[in-house]
């Protein structure tokens, strides 16, 4: 429906019954307006300023009035709304940011450009620099406190029905989502994380109790915002038992970055106990004392059996992840008691459960196994790299204090290039870069981010899932699927690729992890006051 200073919609999905509506009120300086043919058209105007709202669960006129009432009672003065903005986003934009001195003629390049030049094979220094400041603001937009987390493609879709239903997958694409957040001096955009996480905690409960008859919590592989439920029965869904745990990293390391011992007490603490409840009654004890979990996947990968007949198995026992991650919620559980002197009585038997994991094991070829039992051999011909938990994203093993199972991790990665780093797509390019900055290896961590640019990156610079080079030039819609996590976690790896903390260690970067560029090259936090810089040579 169109008059002359306003347009609204509504319509319902007809195989759900799902109603949706949209107001725009049109404002204009000088000129004429009229409403024509369904449209409102405005003729000769100096200006025009479109004030739009989208109703996503209510249809009809009514839901269309209400909307156009509070477009009408908003201040339709474009710089003095510009002014209220600013002082919001460019306060956390500017909070962290980094100068790689590329030159002022390749920062004035447009996108088109720059991605011509990337294609040709020398990628930009602004391109990178462009990248990390798009990420940052894309996560700004799309995780704000009071809203939702940013799914698969944060506030950016265009769909009705988005690519894997624009769910929050937690199996390592909202965790990528997040790993720039505090690093990044942005805490607050992880607070939706939180409060959509703590909202799900009854699901997660009724999850453990159904089906496997535990306390705690079990988070489904993709959950959304209706639910927190398992619901699908596929073997890698269902028999992922980590994801609640991968979730309480996030906690902790909220409060180690923020200092907030309210958060620490009041969320975190209860979040890591549901996970170590799950734990203490889902693991069993096995005859060398150590425990056994079962059944067990190691996401979204298939083990080779070692037996007759076995083919290419699922659903499997003892998959490295569950451990790295059993042991990180523990070690941080009982960090967190100490650090608040709560929780005194259970304690002592966190702790005993600490020592119960079996150790990592080591293949003859001196990769870290993927899965710590005699029936089950490692596949390599996989993107996922969940059995490297403990070096990344976790920080139990590193060069310093595990130096065996550092190399070992490092061996794991390698044998993954068996399909080639071209094999990759646009979210596992993101994480190889920050395994590759975590390893020390800053050539391979900028060459991931060469590939993405030249292979996932839209002329919007949005990432995509999947290579559109075979489609030519311009993407036909539908054929290449947007996903955010690429888009972040490239942000994520060029701080990792410039400075690497974990509790109790800073470490500056090396020559090679500055992206193979000469000059000076900084990170910096200007909330806190600190720059951290190399001299090139």
């Amino acid at each position: 429906m169109a008059k002359e200073d306003s347009v609204s919609v509504w319509a319902v999905k007809a195989d759900e019954g799902l109603e949706y509506s949209a107001a725009a009120r049109i404002v204009r300086w000088g000129g004429t307006g009229r409403a024509q043919d369904g449209r409102s058209v405005v003729d000769a105007a100096e200006e025009v300023l479109v004030l739009v709202k989208v109703n996503p669960k209510r249809g009809g006129a009514d839901a269309c009035e209400r909307s156009l009432g509070e477009l009408y009672g908003t201040e339709a003065d474009y710089e003095r709304s510009l002014a209220r903005h600013i002082p919001a986003h460019r306060g956390l934009f500017l909070s962290a940011g980094i100068d790689l001195e590329a030159s002022a003629e390749s920062r004035a390049a447009t996108n088109e450009w720059s991605l011509l030049d990337a294609y040709s094979g020398a990628v930009p220094t602004a391109l990178i620099e462009r990248m990390y400041d798009y990420g940052r603001y894309l996560l700004i937009s799309s995780s704000r406190p009071g809203g939702l987390p940013a799914n698969l493609q944060g506030i950016w879709n265009g769909d009705y029905t988005p690519a894997w239903s624009g769910a929050f997958f937690n199996n390592e694409n909202i965790q990528m989502n997040y790993w720039q957040a505090l690093t990044g001096h942005m805490a607050e955009t992880s607070l939706p994380f939180f409060d959509f996480f703590d909202s799900s905690l009854p699901d997660m409960r009724r999850n453990a109790q159904a089906f496997y008859g535990r306390r705690g919590i079990l988070s489904p592989l993709f959950a959304s915002p209706e639910s927190g439920l398992k619901k699908n029965l596929q073997p890698h869904v269902v028999y992922w038992t980590a994801g609640a745990g991968w979730l309480a990293q996030h906690y902790y390391d909220y409060w180690l970055f923020t200092g907030d011992r309210t958060f620490l007490e009041r969320r975190a603490l209860p979040f890591l106990k549901e996970c170590a409840l799950f734990y203490e009654d889902f693991f069993v004890e096995g005859p060398d004392g150590k425990s056994i979990s079962y059944p067990s996947n190691s996401p979204e990968n298939r083990a080779n059996g070692a037996f007759e007949g076995s083919g290419g198995v699922s659903v499997c026992i003892n998959a490295t992840m569950d451990f790295a991650v059993a042991r990180e919620v523990l070690t941080n559980l009982c960090r967190a008691c100490e650090e608040l002197a709560a929780e005194q009585e259970s304690l002592p038997r966190w702790r005993a459960m600490l020592g119960k994991p079996p150790d990592y094991q080591i293949n003859e070829d001196g990769a870290i196994r993927e899965w710590m039992h005699p029936d089950f051999e490692d596949n390599y011909h996989h993107r996922h790299l969940s059995h490297i938990y403990g070096l990344f994203p976790g920080f139990e093993i590193t060069a310093e204090s595990s130096p065996r199972l550092f190399e070992a991790c490092r061996i794991a990665v390698e044998k993954r290039l068996v399909i080639g780093l071209g094999q990759q797509t646009g979210w596992s390019l993101a994480h190889m870069a920050n395994i590759y900055a975590r390893l020390g290896d800053g050539n391979r961590a900028l060459e991931c981010l060469e590939l993405l640019s030249r292979s996932c990156l839209g002329d919007n610079l949005f990432t995509y899932h999947n290579d559109w080079r075979k489609q030519g030039i311009t993407m036909s819609p539908g054929k290449s699927v947007f996903q955010i996590d690429a888009n972040l976690g490239w942000t994520a790896a060029v701080q990792e690729m410039l400075l690497f903390s974990a509790p109790g260690l800073i470490k500056r970067c090396r020559p090679s992890l500055i992206l193979g560029y000469a000059g000076v090259f900084s990170i910096f936090n200007a909330a806190a006051g600190l720059t951290f810089q190399w001299n090139g040579i």
